[in-house]
């Protein structure tokens, strides 16, 4: 795993209209965690900015009282209104340099990370992690990368250039408690997810499979 990275990367979503249980079950993986092994990636694009913004806020002081982490997506304004960790871009957002470059516009620094759905963008990527997805199921008309999609991401970074530092690789896509152990054991470096924390009691599961109970 590379340092002062996350080992679970949380997606919120408004949409699926249970926020009162993602919040709860939130609160106890934050509370269930190592201190630095999570981070809640603020999504919820469909939210007017103000109430992204009062999300980010209550999410902001949730992770600081854990002593977690706090991402966002695209928005890098609202990164820095919120004191984010960290900018996670979609694949139409700005390009990772850019993203680096607002951020010191506004006097701040961020972990970067961004989309990924082909195996083989390891190899370029200047971004500090990349979600590669779908992974375990299929995804907006994509089909499943699989494990053989992982091996091929890694058989990529292991082609980078010394030059572009280091790359984080996530499994994104399905991703469950159930196969979070198997992915890293395949050499994922983390998982980010969103319906697990919608499933009541799978905390604790979700902690010990990727070994970060506190």
């Amino acid at each position: 795993m590379i340092p002062q990275l996350p080992r679970l990367i949380a997606i919120s979503d408004d949409q699926r209209g249970q926020t009162e249980l993602w919040l709860e079950q939130l609160r106890l993986l934050l509370g269930g965690a190592r201190p630095a092994s999570v981070a809640v990636l603020l999504r919820d694009r469909q939210l007017p900015i103000r109430q992204r913004l009062q999300l980010g806020q209550g999410l902001r002081q949730l992770t600081r009282g854990f002593g977690q982490a706090l991402w966002v997506n695209d928005r890098i304004d609202l990164a820095c209104l919120l004191e984010a960790d960290g900018v996670h871009l979609s694949e139409a957002s700005v390009t990772v340099d850019d993203a680096r470059r607002l951020a010191q516009v506004w006097g701040r620094s961020f972990r970067v990370s961004a989309a990924c759905h082909a195996p083989e963008a390891f190899a370029q990527a200047t971004a500090d992690a990349l979600l590669l997805s779908p992974l375990c199921e299929p995804r907006k008309q994509r089909p499943a990368l699989g494990l053989a999609g992982l091996e091929r991401a890694l058989a990529a970074r292991a082609r980078r250039a010394a030059g572009l530092g280091a790359c984080a690789l996530y499994a994104l896509g399905g991703v469950t408690r159930h196969d979070a152990a198997a992915l890293l054991a395949a050499g994922a470096d983390g998982v980010a997810l969103i319906g697990e924390l919608f499933v009541p009691g799978a905390v604790p599961e979700l902690l010990d499979a990727l070994g970060i109970r506190r």
